[in-house]
């Protein structure tokens, strides 16, 4: 600083060049007064206190440190929270999915017993039905027309010199159900008391499709129960397609469909063995509504009658079946 601001020996101020212009004498205004070196040491020593030290340094990192860790430790038990949540939410979500894994297979062994149930009650409705013969076709008169009679009349004609003098029913009525409304006779349901004479008068009728029967065109079919007719008619395309190929088929019971191919017998007892059973029988594809889960549509049932209060209870009658436009024994 000196060296600086001091003029070297034996060279006048004078002789220093400046760079400055030079100063009019007559000019009144006057050269401004340079700073002594105590003045520049006083502002040297000012802002020297005025600088960072070490010790503010060192405080200055001391606090920072302080905070970072403060901040660290907030951050690591909120982690620490975090991770128990975690844990404690995957605890739960595998027990959750061990809980729905063994509903899942409660529910598979539930849905097949019910299946089982559902397969079973339909043979048993069918065994409780094979001693009936449902009769369509016969006209129906008025309400005190003697069924019994007309019954007779007909599996007498139908059985001819075969027929015994006495047919002897358990119960013979029309179907539960109100008159249809064009015109169309309703099915008769008899419940024959000797089962092997029943089964006579079927082989005898199974000889023809219709039997004259005053002036009137009758058929005979086995009474089956309404699940078993809805599987039947869902199963319709493959019965179609089995009579145009002359293919023979039969009815199992409890409900199937065998076919006889190559010496081996082939049979479908659910919707998803269809497409199996058709592939073995080298037919094409054929769409069959799932009988089971997707019952058929059926036509609404026109409202019935209010009962005459004047009439008795009824006397103990075979429930009544969905009608069904189509041959039930197909």
């Amino acid at each position: 600083m000196d060296g600086f601001l001091q003029t070297p020996p034996g060279q006048s101020r004078e002789a220093h060049s400046s760079k400055m212009a030079p100063v009019s004498p007559a000019s009144s205004c006057s050269e401004p007064e340079q700073p002594t070196l105590a003045d520049i040491g006083a502002e040297i020593r000012r802002l020297a206190a005025n600088m960072v030290t070490k010790s503010d340094l060192q405080s200055l990192t001391t606090t920072l440190t302080a905070s970072l860790t403060s901040a660290v430790t907030a951050l690591r038990t909120d982690m620490e929270a975090q991770d128990s949540r975690i844990q404690a939410l995957e605890t739960q979500a595998q027990a959750t999915q061990r809980q729905a894994s063994a509903a899942d297979t409660a529910l598979t062994r539930q849905g097949n017993m019910l299946l089982a149930l559902r397969r079973q009650v339909e043979d048993l409705d069918n065994r409780s039905r094979r001693s009936n013969i449902r009769v369509r076709g016969m006209p129906e008169g008025e309400e005190t027309e003697n069924v019994v009679e007309l019954l007779t009349a007909l599996f007498c004609q139908i059985l001819g010199n075969q027929a015994p003098p006495d047919i002897r029913f358990e119960r013979a009525h029309r179907a539960l159900r109100p008159r249809n409304r064009d015109g169309d006779p309703r099915d008769i349901i008899c419940c024959l008391h000797s089962f092997p004479l029943k089964e006579r008068i079927m082989q005898r009728a199974r000889t023809r499709p219709t039997w004259r029967y005053q002036e009137a065109e009758v058929s005979l079919y086995n009474d089956l129960s309404p699940t078993t007719l809805e599987a039947r008619r869902a199963l319709r395309p493959i019965t179609t397609a089995l009579r145009e190929r002359n293919i023979p088929y039969k009815w199992g019971f409890p409900f199937s469909i065998q076919v006889r191919h190559h010496n081996e017998w082939i049979a479908a007892r659910w919707p998803e063995e269809i497409p199996r059973f058709l592939q073995r029988l080298e037919l094409p594809s054929i769409a069959v509504p799932d009988w089971i889960l997707e019952p058929l549509d059926r036509e609404p049932r026109p409202q019935r009658q209010p009962r005459n209060p004047r009439r008795g209870p009824r006397e103990n009658r075979t429930p009544d079946i969905p009608p069904h436009p189509s041959n039930p024994e197909e």
